[in-house]
């Protein structure tokens, strides 16, 4: 089974669980193939590096785009160094990598820029990115990055990294707890369970339905969510695909078996839809991350609930949850990678850390200097994230058939599902397909 023990945040649960005794996103638009990747990344070579770099450029995406947390951070980073990152803040996620795609085959890509885990493989195997290895290693911050971070980084050879960490997450259920309430549903443990409460919470005629599914941008990452909780392996001990199984199927058949009980236009939902029907009501249960937290608790935090994401077996002991990683790469035909590097590392440190987390666009911290934070102790979201990531977790692997699994097949095949055009079946027997690709 490709889970790692334990592997994630084990160290951000034992810190917060030593404070509180003593005392708290994303991925749909058509992918790049293999080959358009390899053509991007021939197309030019670093060139010898200026005397002194005084700007680098970064891409980065953001999900609530009024956030200035990274433009603050690149201010103090120029005060500090006299370089300054112009950075590439315009492009929604959804439409990130392929525009990143574009930007390296024509030649003007960044110097660094901000990647999900789901984004790595073929950009790996393309040597778009830069191996850090021997940078990491001088770092003087090395040591305060929680050990297990670095798997999310790290290639298919399971030895060379490619990223710094810098946002990591664990997905979990949102529930709405007044919508509970009023019909008497107790909150899910199993999937079987998940399927009867979307039912008994949906009353159309108050608009009210049980489900958002996500059928839109970026909603592959929370079916998977879904179907990892259910028994769903990516890759065997062997590193062979291993998604078409029995237990993947059944998962997604309780999944997809929701949607009668999923708001109107649910199919086509991203981020933005899945937040505004929860808030007004129209969901009573939706499948995100920590990037969604401070929205939502914000606009009603006694109404937000918060669980692990319903199971096969409902024993949190026994079922493997899924996370994932947002990190920052230095890109290889940079002629300022000292600068990028300088730049990705900042952000990984103590300081930039803690405004990342506080903001509306922060996650996990990856360093446990500020996972030792006690403000995060009594967090509830902070603390089913901890949960979640206390035993078996799973992540999309580095490998070159996840970018277009997650950005390109996904998507029609569920949508074609939900709508009849296509079997049930037809979605993992795809995914998994693509995930073997080379």
């Amino acid at each position: 089974m490709q889970t790692r023990k334990g592997m994630t945040i084990a160290a951000i649960a034992l810190t917060l669980a030593v404070v509180g005794c003593a005392s708290a996103s994303s991925t749909g638009t058509p992918g790049a193939s293999q080959a358009a990747v390899q053509t991007a990344a021939a197309t030019g070579a670093a060139t010898p590096a200026p005397a002194k770099v005084t700007s680098i450029n970064y891409w980065y995406w953001q999900d609530d785009t009024t956030d200035p947390t990274i433009k603050n951070l690149a201010g103090q980073f120029e005060q500090l160094t006299g370089i300054h990152v112009n950075i590439q803040d315009s492009i929604a996620q959804p439409n990130f990598y392929q525009s990143l795609v574009n930007a390296v085959a024509a030649g003007n890509a960044p110097d660094a820029t901000h990647l999900n885990t789901n984004m790595f493989g073929q950009l790996i195997q393309a040597n778009v990115l830069e191996p850090l290895g021997p940078q990491i290693d001088a770092w003087s911050g090395k040591a305060d990055v929680i050990p297990s971070m670095w798997k999310f980084v790290t290639g298919p050879d399971g030895k060379t990294i490619y990223a710094m960490p810098n946002k990591f997450l664990m997905f979990y259920m949102y529930y709405r707890t007044d919508l509970f309430q009023a019909a008497g549903v107790s909150v899910p443990k199993t999937q079987d369970e998940f399927v009867a409460a979307a039912k008994a919470l949906t009353i159309p005629s108050k608009n009210q339905y049980g489900f958002d599914i996500r059928g839109g941008a970026n909603g592959q990452d929370q079916w998977a969510a879904f179907l990892v909780a259910g028994g769903a392996q990516y890759l065997d001990s062997s590193g062979g695909v291993a998604f078409n199984s029995a237990a993947t199927k059944t998962s997604n058949n309780l999944y997809i078996s929701t949607f009668p009980y999923a708001p109107p236009g649910a199919i086509n939902d991203g981020y933005a839809q899945i937040t505004s029907n929860f808030e007004a009501g129209h969901a009573a249960m939706i499948i995100n991350h920590l990037g969604l937290a401070k929205t939502l608790d914000k606009w009603n935090s006694a109404n937000t609930g918060v669980a692990l994401i319903p199971s096969a077996s409902g024993d949190p002991t026994k079922t493997t949850y899924m996370g994932t990683m947002n990190a920052n790469a230095v890109l290889a035909a940079s002629n300022k990678k000292e600068a990028a590097f300088a730049w990705i590392s900042f952000l990984a440190q103590t300081q930039a850390q803690l405004a990342i987390t506080l903001s509306t666009n922060g996650y996990l911290p990856v360093v446990q200097s500020v996972a030792s934070d006690k403000q995060f102790a009594t967090n509830k979201y902070m603390q089913i994230s901890i949960q979640a990531a206390a035993g078996d977790v799973t992540a999309w692997p580095a490998v070159p058939g996840t970018t277009v699994a997650t950005q390109k097949t996904w998507q029609p095949l569920f949508q074609g599902a939900l709508l009849a055009k296509n079997s049930n079946d037809a979605v993992v027997e795809g995914v998994a397909t693509t995930l073997g690709q080379k």
